[in-house]
């Protein structure tokens, strides 16, 4: 029979060991190719330099998602940068690697290099729901919503996005026609997009200036239109008088700070 533990009698605890730190799946997959080496098997070693190539993917990809939004004028490090220096810190782990294991992770690396310093493919459903998410996070301010997406575009992990820059582009005309009227905001648009036709817009924040589009010119020019549709017919006739306008013009500096 068992005795009743006495609520005197002293507690053993035993130190429970230290889990091992686990692989990352990038570990997982190098530690598959190193074991497959040996067998030396074409398709199979093809797949798993595929494997290498995604882990490290994902691996750059995260460090890159979890960096916070820069100020306007923090232009460095660039995202080449960037995969440059978590690709160095990939490889300072695997230098005991063979050689051929080394080429992938940089082949990995550099694959990666090139596809995030790639503007996406431009997407008018994309573009649509930055700017509806935008507004509803904003109660319908339009310069607030601006800023929202302005600030996205600040964040490395969005640098390359095309449908956030049309999206920004869009509320900020849309802004500066709320600020002015729709003429200023027409001068203001077509001289910012001659610029950037010509390659001539400076950078206006820490991302790289997006390129020129005609998605992104209707988005413009569908801004001022959106907003100057919210006014009645007598907001729209003081704000478009002859005297206004030239007021206007004399104060407008069109700087769109999303680039």
């Amino acid at each position: 029979m068992v005795s009743a533990i006495s609520a005197n009698a002293p507690m053993i605890f035993h130190q429970r060991p230290e889990p091992p730190d686990s692989e990352s799946p990038l570990d997982i997959a190098v530690d598959k190719y190193n074991s497959d080496l040996k067998a030396g098997d074409p398709c199979v070693l093809w797949n798993d330099a595929q494997a290498i190539r995604a882990a490290v993917k994902q691996e750059i990809g995260d460090d890159i998602a979890s960096l916070p939004q820069r100020h306007k004028t923090e232009l460095q490090p660039t995202i080449d940068q960037l995969v440059d220096t978590y690709g160095q810190s990939i490889m300072s782990v695997h230098d005991m690697d063979p050689a051929v294991t080394k080429e992938v992770i940089q082949s990995g690396i550099d694959d990666y290099k090139k596809q995030a310093t790639t503007w996406t493919p431009e997407d008018r459903s994309k573009v649509d729901a930055y700017i509806k998410d935008a507004m509803t996070r904003n109660g319908g301010d339009i310069e607030k919503s601006f800023e929202d997406l302005r600030n996205m575009r600040w964040t490395p992990a969005y640098f390359y996005d095309s449908n956030l820059a049309i999206a920004a582009d869009y509320l900020r005309a849309r802004w500066e026609t709320q600020k002015y009227n729709n003429i200023t905001a027409q001068v203001e648009v077509s001289t910012y997009l001659d610029q950037k036709k010509q390659g001539q817009t400076p950078q206006n924040g820490p991302g790289p200036v997006s390129q020129y589009s005609k998605l992104q010119e209707e988005y413009m020019y569908k801004g001022i239109n959106d907003q100057w549709n919210t006014l009645n017919w007598f907001e729209q006739m003081f704000a478009d008088s002859p005297d206004q306008t030239e007021a206007d013009l004399a104060m407008a500096a069109f700087e769109n700070d999303a680039s």
